[in-house]
């Protein structure tokens, strides 16, 4: 249930409430307490439920709190009043989305996101000494370069895992642990592009729907493969997820945002840019960059990782 600075409540009746001050998670006879000073983010699915008190106490801490469904994929999030340059900056980005119609900064995040897809197979290339299409990813447009790239990563990964393709609704041990570990990347991202001050509904490449968080999937896109390295890492070194009735199963869950969270506070090497910084300083770094570049009307250069 506890995950590094990461609470998971996904269990089946789980119910988070306030005791002195402390969060009290109680399922069943079962009691947990623990103190929102040791806690930076909770993630609910829909099975459980949390008081109002809860919330605020979390709120009040700093914590963000990000809803799940049913398969695991972010429907909501509160997060704690934050100062910024919000009214300036969500001028500047309606402006260059709606008026200008300006595709500068989606397409460097596509071609960022792609980049990064090809030094994740690279890097695997060099550690296995067997050779794959990396350079070949570089040459295509972005639907291109998945199909190539998950193709590549399904014979990176053990057999047992059954993995033959990405697909959101699949059932196999790989996809669930993406759509799952992307719900955190989303929840991380979410938080750092409001703290920048930038609109997390209105995006460059996605399409803008009623709740929808546009920008969120389009600015982690970046570090999607990063994320993506930190599961196929973990799977060819012997973790494994339990699955019961399509779902994962509680232990698991815990199993795994922990590997997630404690791999997203690992260094991370970023092209031209030599100071040392954890994937969530990278992702905090961006926003803010990408926010700036919008405000001044500036090119934004995206993430591209070193590996």
């Amino acid at each position: 249930m506890i995950s590094v600075r990461t609470l998971v409540i996904s269990e089946y009746g789980a119910y988070v409430y306030v005791k002195k001050n402390m969060l009290v998670i109680k399922k069943g006879d079962k009691k947990v307490e623990i103190s929102p000073s040791e806690v930076d983010e909770i993630l609910i699915t829909v099975s459980c439920s949390i008081s109002t008190s809860a919330l605020s106490l979390a709120l009040t801490h700093g914590i963000s709190v990000m809803f799940l469904n049913s398969r695991e994929t972010p429907w909501g999030i509160l997060l704690p009043s934050i100062v910024t340059e919000t009214v300036k900056t969500k001028k500047a980005q309606y402006e260059a989305i709606v008026v200008r119609k300006d595709n500068r900064y989606g397409e460097e995040i596509i071609s960022s996101k792609i980049y990064n897809q090809s030094v994740h197979l690279k890097y695997w290339a060099r550690v296995t000494g067997t050779k794959n299409d990396y350079k070949e990813l570089l040459d295509k447009d972005e639907p291109a370069a998945a199909r190539v790239y998950w193709q590549n990563i399904s014979q990176l990964l053990p057999k047992d895992i059954g993995f033959d393709g990405r697909d959101v609704d699949g059932t196999d041990q790989f996809n669930m642990a993406l759509n799952y570990s992307y719900a955190i990347l989303y929840n991380t991202i979410f938080k750092y592009l409001v703290i920048a001050g930038l609109d997390p509904y209105l995006g460059f490449i996605h399409k803008d729907r009623p709740g929808n968080e546009s920008l969120v999937y389009d600015f982690s896109e970046m570090f999607k493969p990063y994320i993506d390295f930190l599961l196929v890492r973990a799977l060819r070194s012997g973790f494994r997820l339990k699955v019961k009735g399509g779902l994962i199963e509680e232990n698991s869950r815990g199993d795994l945002a922990k590997l997630i969270r404690k791999g997203m506070e690992e260094n991370v090497k970023e092209e031209s840019d030599h100071n040392p910084k954890t994937l969530i300083q990278a992702i905090r770094a961006h926003a803010v960059k990408l926010a700036s570049s919008i405000r001044e009307g500036k090119e934004y250069r995206g993430f591209k990782l070193v590996m």
